[in-house]
């Protein structure tokens, strides 16, 4: 006898979110304006798309309600996994890639985040905890960026 589990369907309905479109020479005329070191040389993409702080916002709680984020392990599963993998959902599920994989100084030393682009401006993003703050709340301060 063979025992099939069948997975509930998702009961979290994806918010509509408006989106925006804005050139790779925009964004990186930003993120030099920030005064941030791009790293890989600059951008990988020729468009950039991104949404309102409402969207955001809507976006990291429907990724972080949907998909159960791991617990976190120093060194196997740390600050930069997190970032890679709210960069990467955000991506995968709402078509937003103006999303930045942040390193900087933070409260708890030197550590990975995100930095996202809402409306005329660009927000932390906590991937850890699912936190939006803006860029030096919570005393993060973004100094190299891979968008």
């Amino acid at each position: 006898m063979m025992c099939i589990k069948i997975q509930s369907p998702i009961a979290t309905a994806k918010p509509d979110i408006t989106f925006y479109e804005i050139s790779s020479n925009v964004v990186l005329a930003e993120l030099q304006q920030m005064n941030l070191i791009i790293l890989h040389g600059g951008l990988l993409d020729s468009e950039y798309y991104y949404t309102t702080l409402w969207g955001i916002l809507e976006a990291v709680k429907y990724i972080r309600k949907v998909y159960p984020f791991p617990k976190y392990i120093a060194e196997r599963l740390d600050c930069d996994d997190f970032a890679m993998l709210m960069k990467g959902l955000l991506s995968a599920e709402f078509g937003i890639n103006d999303v930045g994989i942040v390193f900087g100084d933070t409260p708890m030393g030197y550590h990975a985040f995100n930095v996202a682009r809402v409306e005329d401006r660009r927000v932390c993003i906590e991937p850890q905890t699912g936190e939006i703050f803006e860029i030096g709340g919570k005393n993060y301060l973004p100094e190299e960026v891979l968008q």
